[in-house]
């Protein structure tokens, strides 16, 4: 398999206002306003079976590979024992199940997986200690569960069927720049 680009760098953080200005500070990059990727489906060695997760996340806006910082939430893969550097996120991943079942012939295993209501895989992590303490993260191209922070809905890019946590870009007509509700 030809090696994926790396989209962004997960950091998890303890209080995600306050890493947001760190890290504005230290590297002069702008991050996107908070949301959140919330689902009902999240499985990880926390809980086998599919259960709530809300993980309140901001993106960097430069930088290749953007920096994405996700707040401490739970007892499992996002918990505080987790703290620092989360994943390496690759995005578009078509089939990121099957991916999880390549590395496990190597022996790398998963722990974090998101489910929609079809079923359908939306991302994988695989577990930290197989990689030296750091996840891998496999995203599926299907839209994600993420909203504001206030729990409203974000802008769907109507090209990719994806939320923006930036909101439309500044050409997009004005109706046509509206949350799409759920």
């Amino acid at each position: 398999m030809a090696g994926l680009p790396i989209d962004h760098i997960g950091i998890l953080v303890p209080d995600l206002e306050e890493a947001i200005a760190r890290w504005s500070s230290a590297t002069g990059y702008r991050f996107s306003p908070i949301a959140r990727y919330r689902t009902n489906r999240y499985i990880d060695h926390s809980d086998a079976t599919p259960h709530f997760h809300d993980t309140r996340i901001s993106f960097s806006f430069e930088s290749s590979p953007r920096i994405e910082l996700l707040e401490v939430t739970g007892t499992g893969t996002h918990g505080p024992s987790e703290l620092g550097v989360h994943h390496l996120g690759f995005m578009n991943v078509e089939n990121p199940a099957g991916r999880m079942q390549e590395l496990a012939s190597f022996g790398i295993e998963e722990d974090g997986r998101v489910l929609d209501e079809a079923d359908n895989v939306l991302l994988c992590f695989t577990e930290r200690s197989a990689l030296d303490g750091v996840r891998l993260e496999f995203v599926s191209p299907l839209p994600a569960p993420t909203i504001a922070d206030d729990g409203s809905a974000l802008w769907r890019d109507p090209a990719t069927g994806r939320n923006s946590l930036w909101g439309p870009p500044p050409d997009v007509p004005a109706e046509a720049a509206v949350a799409e509700e759920r």
